[in-house]
């Protein structure tokens, strides 16, 4: 497969400067669970970092759209396979060329189906060097599954301060789905503190989010 012939099924990026490794993003405003809580003040989601880059920069907007539109038409003319195919070329050829072995699913948007769920899963298993990364608040699409070990799963707490989200059936069933919550300067946090904010928003070499013996990463809202 060519480059230009993958970025044709959607975009991987290896530009995020917070985040070691490669990163996939879709737009922000077709968060299903997301757009219902950015309405809800208190929520995580109400002060939404990536749908204020979207409104910034209209460059960001078209490529999330794009990524989520190439997707789509993938799904429709049951091109899956390829889409899959066309995603672990983009990331095993960055990993191999930087040496970075790291992938973040969404840095922008959510997941959108269990059939988009399931192709994620398809290429985790095909890349099996990557360590990969999945925040997510759509609970339901996740407990269906089962997910390679080189897949963290996150469910994103609801509420900033709030508890951990649970899984619908109330309990994990699975030892790398984990969690993750939003707190306040004035607030403690749960598990293990996202520690970016002393770094100029930088990850430098912590690896929590990706680490499933980390049950909770707690973010300081900014």
């Amino acid at each position: 497969m060519l480059v230009k012939d993958a970025i044709e099924l959607g975009k991987i990026s290896n530009g995020n400067t917070k985040m070691p490794g490669t990163t996939f993003s879709i737009d922000a405003f077709a968060c299903q669970t997301g757009s219902k809580l950015a309405k809800i003040k208190g929520t995580s989601c109400n002060s939404c970092y990536a749908r204020k880059l979207q409104k910034l920069r209209p460059s960001v907007d078209m490529g999330y759209k794009l990524n989520l539109a190439k997707y789509n038409k993938a799904l429709s003319e049951d091109k899956l396979f390829t889409w899959v195919s066309a995603m672990v070329f983009q990331i095993e050829r960055q990993a191999e060329k930087t040496g970075v072995y790291y992938h973040r699913w969404f840095d922008a948007g959510d997941l959108q189906s269990l059939e988009m769920f399931r192709a994620i899963c398809l290429v985790c298993e095909r890349t099996p060097k990557i360590k990969h990364w999945l925040p997510t608040q759509e609970r339901e699409y996740i407990n269906t599954l089962s997910i390679p070990s080189n897949l963290c799963v996150r469910i994103s707490g609801s509420k900033v301060n709030g508890k951990p989200n649970m899984l619908a059936n109330g309990a994990f069933n699975l030892s790398n789905i984990c969690t993750s919550t939003v707190h306040t300067k004035d607030k403690e946090p749960i598990g293990q503190e996202c520690k970016a904010y002393t770094r100029n928003n930088n990850c430098g070499s912590c690896r929590a989010c990706w680490d499933t013996n980390v049950k909770n990463v707690s973010y300081k809202k900014h």
